[in-house]
């Protein structure tokens, strides 16, 4: 069974784990990864069975007013592809900034995301969650274009 729920302090090693077997087998960039996700970021978990298979961070951007979010991050394990959990990752998000901007009394319009312009699996994925691919800015990244996409509620 699928669970989305916030990221806690006690999620901390599980979020290393994450980062060291998906990602590299760097101790203290785990480390860090695993500290942004609890504390920088409003960040939501995926766990299958109890077990962490993906996260999506995402922060405010401008004003209540303005009622923009960037989806910062979003991944899920390997073993986990393909079975729809990215997709109810962003939906949650949804849901919960939209909350987040009503309980201020506005309302969410807008969620952008930046994202290596060759990277064509994030492409596809994007374009199908309601994304539409806006601008390009070149030499972003170190070894790729970024470009941006743009979600309107």
């Amino acid at each position: 069974m699928l669970e989305i729920r916030p990221t806690a302090h006690a999620d901390i090693d599980s979020l290393k784990q994450m980062y060291v077997s998906e990602v590299e087998d760097h101790a203290e960039r785990a480390e860090a990864f695993a500290e942004q996700l609890t504390t920088k970021f409003r960040t939501l978990l995926a766990l299958h069975d109890g077990r962490l298979c993906g996260t999506l961070s995402w922060d405010t951007r401008g004003g209540y007013d303005d009622g923009v979010v960037e989806l910062v991050g979003l991944g899920v394990s390997s073993a986990y592809q393909r079975r729809g959990i990215a997709t109810k990752l962003v939906e949650r998000m949804i849901v919960d900034a939209s909350q987040f901007y009503s309980d201020s009394g506005y309302a969410l319009r807008t969620i952008i995301l930046f994202m290596e312009r060759k990277n064509e699996r994030a492409r596809k994925f994007y374009s199908q969650t309601g994304f539409s691919e806006v601008a390009k800015i070149p030499r972003l990244y170190p070894h790729d274009d970024a470009v941006i996409w743009v979600r309107h509620l």
